[in-house]
């Protein structure tokens, strides 16, 4: 019998109430796993003695870590020691998909300048800690000496489904809230680096994800903004579809294919486990072949019921 752990960030006994109330991500897994006849195990990443269940799992995933952006100090605590527990039992450890490397590289967008560094396209950004500055006004000059003027999107390096993200219309002349804003980044409240970006107005279109399972580009969707917001998510209004991958152009599903295999040399051979899944969002425009936004390698949305659902249980049931 397949032993699988799922590790989680609330307490198993309100994960229905929690799923009920936030949409929880790949929430058909452990089900249909059990009725496939894995022994499936559901506990905190923060538990005591999360260590010692890992190792007595064959199989270990984070797709239920759903809000372990709420404790990043945590989470990267957690990492360390699972790591190192992995690594002193090399014969005995189990398949911790995704590996922890690439996980603890993924739950901070710093992995952006990375990509960058590889030569993708991403938004113009840079990256700060904005405890340095004394008050909302001196970090306020510092954003304009990355944009003088226009719109521009401040986010916590540590975030995801756009928690804490904030757009700001016009640096130049900013509101009193986006000032409130500031000011709470400068006494710490986002737990973590303060990402600056340039506006994209393409995001007006729709953000795309393309979903990998094992090797294999499964599915791929596009999630809509509601009109005149610049967030695109379903919680914010936005309108999510499957779309054929037929129909992309070759120049973006080339680029999005060399993510991919750039993130698999990467992270592919990993003592910690392996690279089992990623979504990779961006958008398209008409001079730019994909312009990455996001990598998930963690907990994200999947969009199962849209496709790849039979990868990822053969995937977590398999033995290597």
């Amino acid at each position: 019998m397949k032993r699988i752990l799922f590790l989680t960030s609330v307490p198993p006994d309100i994960i229905e109430e929690y799923i009920s109330d936030n949409d929880w991500s790949n929430e058909m897994l452990p089900t249909l796993l059990s009725e496939m006849g894995a022994s499936v195990t559901i506990k905190r990443w923060a538990d005591e003695d999360i260590i010692a269940t890992m190792l007595n799992n064959e199989t270990v995933t984070f797709l239920w870590a759903e809000d372990y952006i709420r404790h990043p100090t945590g989470f990267a605590q957690f990492l360390e020691k699972a790591g190192s527990a992995i690594n002193a039992n090399v014969n005995g450890a189990p398949r911790v998909i995704n590996n922890i490397a690439l996980v603890r590289w993924n739950m901070d967008k710093k992995y952006l300048l990375d990509m960058q560094n590889a030569g993708f396209d991403i938004p113009a950004t840079e990256i700060l800690n904005p405890e340095q500055f004394p008050s909302a006004s001196a970090l306020h000059h510092r954003l304009q000496l990355f944009q003088s003027s226009g719109p521009i999107v401040l986010k916590p390096s540590v975030s995801a489904s756009s928690n804490n993200t904030r757009l700001v219309a016009d640096i130049s002349s900013v509101s009193p809230d986006d000032l409130a804003y500031l000011e709470s980044c400068t006494k710490g409240r986002l737990e973590s680096s303060l990402v600056i970006q340039q506006f994209e107005p393409a995001i007006a279109l729709g953000e795309y994800s393309f979903i990998f399972i094992g090797e294999k580009l499964t599915h791929a969707t596009l999630k809509e903004p509601k009109h005149g917001e610049f967030r695109c998510q379903p919680a914010f209004g936005g309108q999510l579809s499957r779309i054929a991958i037929e129909g992309i152009e070759a120049r973006t599903l080339a680029t999005v294919q060399s993510i991919f295999d750039t993130l698999r040399k990467w992270f592919g051979e990993e003592s910690t486990g392996e690279m089992g899944y990623l979504r990779i969002d961006g958008l398209v425009t008409k001079d730019r072949a994909f312009v990455l936004m996001e990598i998930e390698a963690i907990e994200p949305s999947l969009n199962l019921e849209m496709g790849g659902l039979q990868e990822m249980l053969s995937l977590l049931l398999s033995v290597v």
